[in-house]
């Protein structure tokens, strides 16, 4: 299979898995190679980093925007240091560097790395009437359905009216136009509280945000839970909140919840975590696993009780924050959960009700809302339930059974009764036994101990870039260092973690490329994991404030990436020639600032930008023009 066809008659185009077998993050070959005009904007951002770092030379601050801030809400400066602040000596070496760049780039028609079939497709099928390729969720891959199949699956969620309503232009207007006084009120009342960054942030964001204020509603497809009675695929519901009104403020909700998310008893960071957690347990003989999973718990997070059980806990527990602060989230939690405005195709829409997968602050949100009702049952339920952890919407336990098998089953039917009185939200819980699937682990009971394994979804179709993608070499390299470290730290025997590499490396080959490829890759892969493993906790950490070190003494040059452009060794070699160390010049890293400060520079980095893949070209999250329009169907179908 190159793609999942979710057509009821099976009708999408048979030629469609000739362009989405390629994987929709293939990189179709842009029809140009990078010329000089094209390299004035990454002159422009070069010139200005590099007199930067000049300038702040031995500063361990470069400044109140510069910085490195440990909020990411801070709007950057465009000063840029003039002239007369600049070594004369700065000025000449970044000149001459990009002359000499300007000598290699030159702007050309290029190969394509299509087919002129999937070309015709790739030109065609974006803008096509009856057929949309959304995505499957759990990235497992695209799929093809109906426009009006869409259509009715989006409105199946739209339409229930505990949860949505919809507006009309002119009363969705009013809405952001209250959204936004609200949000300036609570930036003029807290701006000391938040601090001059974040202020700014939010300002900025918020404005910019205005001439479309409101979000796109889309849906992923769960092909993982099989399709339903109805005939129907489930489907999950995501509202991206990117160019909606609280999209900054939401931003500086979730940096507010994420240290009361962080020590919620339950919570765990990753499957890392998860995986050194479990390796430590030993277990009674007759313990059991189990997992549940949450039904649709984003929108089915009442608002009312989860912002005021919320509000509670932050003013009575939390003792990090000033009165003043957390007044503020609290406020601001309100703005941002009660006004998810946004719209699909040519309607307009509010969610009363719940949360949208998409908003910033929604997972650390959700994990709170019912650590707080764990807060009772888990110590209630403590001889039963030895050991519990949730990610969001799926917990993951260790029960110990009543040697009684009927009480046993009778308690098992009352703890997970007590899992579902919380404000409406339901829970499936599986029965208890001795292996279970749980996020990307298997996870199974072995001798009195958890052994783990990696889990890999039936319906994934492994779409790996092939090698044919306009992606830079890194990209492929990153590709197997990750999964091979990956495979590694989760896999609890050897010989698992050999079968598993084995596999990614027989569906790398099946995707295009060679053994003599990345054959040499795969050693280094298992090196590089073997040293990370290694490592103490001591040694990760001073290995990763090595890092952040070395960021102070080099610069980035950006690009957009092009496989015919000159390659990147190529523009390390002019660096090194024209400004790192010059023939008969001093090296770079012992040049002076204006200060007398020798700036330390020695590294180049080239960070590459991508051009766009198939998914950007075939989203559906504005559909608006494409087919009948929704408002039209809506009449219809309702």
């Amino acid at each position: 299979m190159a793609f999942h066809d979710l057509t009821p008659d099976q009708s999408a185009p048979p030629n469609c898995k000739q362009l989405f077998g390629l994987g929709t993050k293939f990189i179709p070959t842009p029809p140009k190679t990078t010329g000089r005009r094209d390299l004035a904007r990454s002159y422009e951002r070069f010139d200005r980093d590099f007199r930067l770092k000049v300038y702040f030379a031995g500063d361990d601050d470069l400044g109140p925007a510069e910085s490195d801030h440990r909020s990411k809400l801070y709007v950057k400066s465009t000063w840029t240091p003039p002239d007369q602040l600049t070594p004369s000596w700065a000025i000449t070496r970044v000149n001459r560097f990009f002359r000499k760049l300007h000598e290699i780039f030159k702007r050309s028609d290029a190969t394509t790395n299509i087919t002129p079939l999937q070309q015709e497709l790739l030109d065609t099928l974006p803008s096509d009437p009856t057929f949309l390729f959304p995505e499957a969720d759990k990235g497992l891959g695209p799929c093809a359905v109906k426009f009006t199949q869409y259509i009715e699956d989006v409105l199946v969620h739209l339409c229930d009216k505990e949860i949505y309503e919809q507006l009309s232009e002119q009363e969705a207007a009013l809405h952001t136009d209250l959204v936004h006084t609200r949000i300036t009120d609570w930036l003029k009342r807290y701006k000391h509280v938040i601090g001059t960054h974040a202020h700014k942030f939010i300002e900025d964001h918020t404005k910019n945000n205005l001439s479309s204020p409101f979000g796109q509603f889309y849906i992923l497809y769960k092909i993982h839970k099989g399709i339903g009675a109805n005939g129907k695929w489930p489907t999950r519901p995501v509202s991206s909140d990117v160019t909606s009104l609280p999209h900054a403020l939401g931003k500086w909700v979730t940096e507010a919840l994420t240290p009361i998310q962080t020590v919620q008893p339950s919570y765990f960071k990753d499957s890392f975590e998860l995986k050194t957690l479990l390796s430590t347990l030993k277990l009674p003989s007759t313990a059991l696993l189990f997992t549940a999973d949450a039904y649709s718990m984003y929108t089915n997070i009442k608002t009312d009780p989860a912002l005021e059980s919320i509000a509670n806990h932050i003013r009575s527990n939390i003792n990090s924050m000033g009165t003043n602060k957390k007044e503020a989230l609290i406020e601001a939690m309100d703005i941002v959960f009660r006004n998810n405005l946004f719209k699909f195709g040519d309607t307009f829409w509010r969610q009363k009700s719940g949360t949208a997968m998409g908003t910033p602050p929604a997972p650390p949100y959700a994990t709170i809302f019912f650590a707080l009702h764990e807060h009772e049952i888990v110590p209630k339920w403590a001889q039963q339930v030895i050991f519990y952890k949730r990610f969001i919407d799926d917990v993951l336990g260790v029960w110990l059974p009543h040697p009684d098998p009927i009480h046993n089953e009778h308690l098992w039917k009352e703890f997970c009764s007590d899992m579902d009185k919380w404000h409406g939200l339901r829970w499936k819980c599986e029965t208890p036994s001795r292996s279970v699937d749980f996020m990307d682990l298997t996870i199974t009971i072995v001798n009195n101990r958890l052994e783990t394994t990696l889990f890999e979804k039936a319906m994934n179709l492994y779409l790996y870039l092939p090698p044919h993608s306009s992606h830079p070499r890194g990209v492929f390299t990153g590709l197997i260092f990750g999964q091979v470290l990956r495979i590694r730290r989760l896999c609890t025997h050897k010989r698992d973690a050999d079968k598993k590499v084995l596999e990614f490396f027989n569906r790398l080959l099946a995707r295009g490329h060679t053994q003599e490829s990345i054959g040499p890759l795969f050693d280094k892969a298992e090196a590089n994991a073997q040293a990370y493993m290694r490592l103490t906790t001591t040694e990760k950490e001073k290995l990763k404030q090595q890092k952040e070190t070395n960021a102070q003494n080099q610069v980035f040059l950006h690009l957009k990436f092009h496989p015919s452009d000159p390659q990147s060794r190529e523009i390390q070699r002019i660096w090194r020639e024209q400004v790192l160390q010059p023939e008969g010049e001093t090296p770079l890293p012992e040049m002076e600032n204006i200060d007398g400060v020798q700036v330390g520079l020695n590294k180049l980095v080239i960070a590459y930008s991508r051009p766009l893949n198939l998914k950007n070209r075939f989203s559906v999250r504005d559909i608006d023009g494409r087919g009948e329009s929704v408002s039209k169907h809506l009449a219809q179908w309702s």
